[in-house]
């Protein structure tokens, strides 16, 4: 890192599961996803292949009515998106380790991606899309520096992930993510004190 000026977006860490919303144009109709890291709920018949009780991924969707929402966006481009996802983490109750104090489960993004017709793909910063997303009452993950210069040593930086609290609960927080202004890089750096306690 030493020598390193580039300026870094620091966002907070949620312990939880990703999550990602997808809308794709095909021609005139349009397709709705939503998916975890190992299964797409395209289709209904595979809306109980969900690891947790209930499918906290639809719940989300339903929540916080994100297909009209990626519905909206698209027709607000004119035609020239060929998709838009949301990215983020569920989190809550029976989730993780963590539960955030919650009885249920709550949504948080951290990625809004904009697919062109051109190939063009358009990945927001945190600010950006907190800004964007702020229009629709999409909660974002907390942003806790919007220029951040790495410090010297990676120990500092895990230090750095382990010095605050949680934004959403005041318990602990589990570490941070880092992203460019372009917001093409990122990498997360977890708190060793949060791996011991939650995941050991």
């Amino acid at each position: 890192f030493p020598g390193d000026r580039t300026r870094w977006i620091v966002t907070e860490k949620i312990d939880g599961s990703s999550t990602t919303f997808t809308m794709k144009r095909h021609k005139r109709k349009t397709e709705f996803y939503v998916c975890s890291r190992n299964v797409c709920f395209d289709k209904p018949e595979k809306a109980d292949r969900c690891y947790y009780e209930t499918n906290i991924y639809l719940e989300m969707a339903e929540k916080y009515h994100i297909e009209e929402i990626l519905q909206e966006i698209l027709n607000d481009h004119n035609d020239e998106l060929e998709f838009v996802t949301i990215q983020g983490e569920t989190y809550g109750k029976n989730v993780q380790n963590r539960d955030y104090g919650l009885d249920g489960h709550d949504f948080m993004a951290f990625n809004l991606i904009l697919g062109y017709k051109n190939k063009e793909v358009i990945r927001m910063n945190s600010i950006q899309m907190r800004d964007y997303l702020h229009w629709y009452d999409i909660p974002c993950v907390p942003i806790l520096d919007e220029e951040f210069i790495l410090p010297a040593t990676c120990q500092e930086l895990l230090d750095y992930a382990a010095s605050d609290v949680s934004r959403i609960d005041g318990g602990m927080r589990e570490g941070i993510v880092l992203r460019t202004l372009d917001g093409k890089q990122s990498f997360k750096a977890v708190s060793n004190e949060f791996l011991l306690k939650y995941h050991s």
